[in-house]
């Protein structure tokens, strides 16, 4: 806050900055079937959830440290925001290679025989 009492217009750029990044990332995981959804979007700290296979939701922000911009996820999960297409490549899972859907996930109880084409 200013000395007359008005916010710092350098955190609404930062805002606008974040809500334009988070919207790019949400087209390129859009691209790759996932889907994502702009919380606060209105806001100057908008926050980005990406629905996870299984069901479970991720959320995403976009944070700058010193002149470099980018998006935090989870415990650990982190990318450069200059690189959205490898954010969204990570987010979406397609960077693991194939991936199998939950019944090919479940163990197959012993004994049981394996079609094989």
């Amino acid at each position: 806050m200013s000395s007359n009492g008005t916010f710092d217009s350098g955190g609404h750029s930062r805002g606008l900055t974040r809500r334009s990044l988070l919207e790019r990332l949400a087209v390129g995981l859009r691209e790759r079937g996932c889907r994502a959804l702009i919380a606060l979007s209105g806001t100057d700290h908008p926050v980005l959830y990406v629905t996870r296979d299984g069901g479970g939701m991720t959320a995403v922000v976009a944070v700058q440290t010193g002149s470099a911009w980018s998006f935090l996820w989870g415990r650990n999960g982190q990318a450069a925001a200059d690189s959205v297409e490898a954010a969204a490549r990570v987010l979406s899972g397609s960077d693991r290679g194939r991936r199998r859907g939950p019944a090919a996930r479940r163990p197959q109880p012993r004994g049981a025989l394996r079609v094989v084409a």
